[in-house]
């Protein structure tokens, strides 16, 4: 049970950086920027400065994650979901295109996930 609720703080982590992310992709690609002076807009946009408390919140949840287990085994697995939930998001929201090596380096993400698991998970036992 602790396992799952460890995982569920790093896919929580992983959903609300994302988020903010795509939050702030979308309002660069109506603001791009150019120059440095079109930063200052930017970061007094209310949706970025909402991305960005998303983007803070999800330090602390993976804070919490990382209190809870090894640095080893947090970080692989948050930035894993991270990386799936990104390609997702891109592909959903902007339209990106993926090929078959973005598809075999989502592949080897997953694969190395669940082996971290599967290892930690027999090392507990």
């Amino acid at each position: 049970m602790h396992y799952i609720i460890f995982v569920l703080f790093c896919f929580l982590y992983a959903v609300l950086n994302v988020t903010g992310a795509a939050i702030i992709k979308n309002e660069i690609a109506s603001n791009p920027i150019e120059s440095i002076k079109d930063y200052f807009p930017l970061l007094l946009n209310l949706k970025v400065i909402g991305a960005f408390v998303l983007i803070f919140i999800s330090a602390l949840v993976i804070f919490k994650a990382l209190s809870m287990m090894k640095f080893s085994i947090v970080l692989p697995i948050a930035n894993g979901i991270n990386f799936g939930l990104t390609i997702l998001i891109g592909i959903l929201i902007f339209n990106d295109k993926i090929n078959l090596y973005h598809i075999f380096g989502l592949s080897l993400i997953l694969f190395g996930i669940i082996l971290i698991s599967v290892a930690e998970k027999i090392n507990t036992l």
